[in-house]
């Protein structure tokens, strides 16, 4: 796999799970509330919530709380539709 492919695939996954995490904001401040402060427990409870990767639940654990809008919402679906065209559209 060539690697602006693999970057497209793991930028795509990670703003993904944002969107996840987005939608959802209830159970992400449920599932950190319930972890026990162990940032490798926390990271795998975030990944198994929203089904996402390591990596990706990383990401969402960085998020800060004032991207929790709409707007930002609506960016990071905007970008991975973006991802989705450019990776079905094949290599350039």
């Amino acid at each position: 796999m060539d690697e602006d492919r693999e970057n497209l695939l793991m930028r795509k996954e990670i703003i993904d799970g944002y969107i996840a995490a987005l939608e959802n904001p209830q159970e992400l401040l449920r599932v950190c509330a319930r972890g026990s402060g162990d940032s490798d427990e926390l990271r795998a409870a975030v990944g198994r919530a929203f089904g996402v990767s390591e990596v990706a639940a990383d990401a969402i654990l960085s998020l800060q709380v004032r991207r929790f809008t709409p707007r930002v919402l609506a960016q990071f679906k905007d970008e991975s539709a973006d991802y989705e065209r450019r990776l079905s559209a094949g290599p350039s």
